[in-house]
């Protein structure tokens, strides 16, 4: 017999015991094989399903939102108002729940009623994240100006790092300067300038700074 037919006969014998060990691998493992099919078949579908729901869901508060918003634009306050409300009723974590409560303050606002607007971007603020929670602080801040110290100490919970920290520090410098605090005003407008604001606000307080002579 030839080299050549004894590796042919070798190898045939390793197929064999190759088949062989697969089929008793089958054997013994068959139940959690099939068992990880299913769970991986099934953890598919929950998530392609999980994806639709998503996106469904967004397509509905999408609409609601720019209905609303629409029905602002051409006058119909009643219908706007009621679409914003029930965006932050139907899907309050969403992202258009946060813009609906932004332009329900702002309207609030607009009617002379600041608590109610403050209120409403309070809300905003405890629900959001970065940068949309300083966001919501520094315009909470705003509407409740008339009073100083609860708007300083809303003021003071937007961090360092945060690219409204130079808003938040003109509008307390103002604050604090009404409360007849003219040095400590003109730290926190010579503090916002080191943060590199904006070529608008970088203006308002290079020119504030130079009328408390600094």
């Amino acid at each position: 017999m030839s080299r050549v037919e004894v590796e042919g006969i070798f190898e045939e014998i390793d197929e064999q015991l190759e088949a062989e060990n697969v089929a008793k691998f089958w054997l013994q493992h068959q139940n959690w094989i099939i068992g990880g099919l299913i769970a991986l078949f099934v953890g598919l579908l929950v998530f392609v399903g999980w994806q639709e729901w998503q996106k469904k869901r967004d397509r509905e508060v999408s609409d609601t939102y720019l209905s609303a918003i629409e029905a602002l634009n051409r006058g119909d306050v009643e219908a706007g108002r009621n679409g914003l409300r029930e965006v932050v009723r139907g899907y309050g974590d969403h992202g258009f729940a946060q813009m609906a409560r932004f332009r329900e303050a702002q309207a609030l606002a607009g009617e002379g009623k600041g608590n109610d607007a403050a209120l409403l971007l309070e809300e905003a603020a405890a629900m959001a994240v970065p940068p949309m929670k300083n966001m919501a602080i520094i315009n909470a801040s705003y509407v409740i100006a008339d009073d100083d110290k609860l708007a300083l100490r809303r003021l003071g919970n937007i961090p360092k790092e945060s690219v409204f920290k130079p808003h938040a520090l003109e509008l307390a410098g103002v604050l604090t300067l009404k409360q007849g605090e003219a040095q400590a005003a003109l730290g926190m407008f010579q503090e916002a300038l080191t943060l590199k604001p904006d070529a608008g606000l970088r203006k308002r307080l290079e020119y504030r700074i130079q009328r408390l002579g600094g």
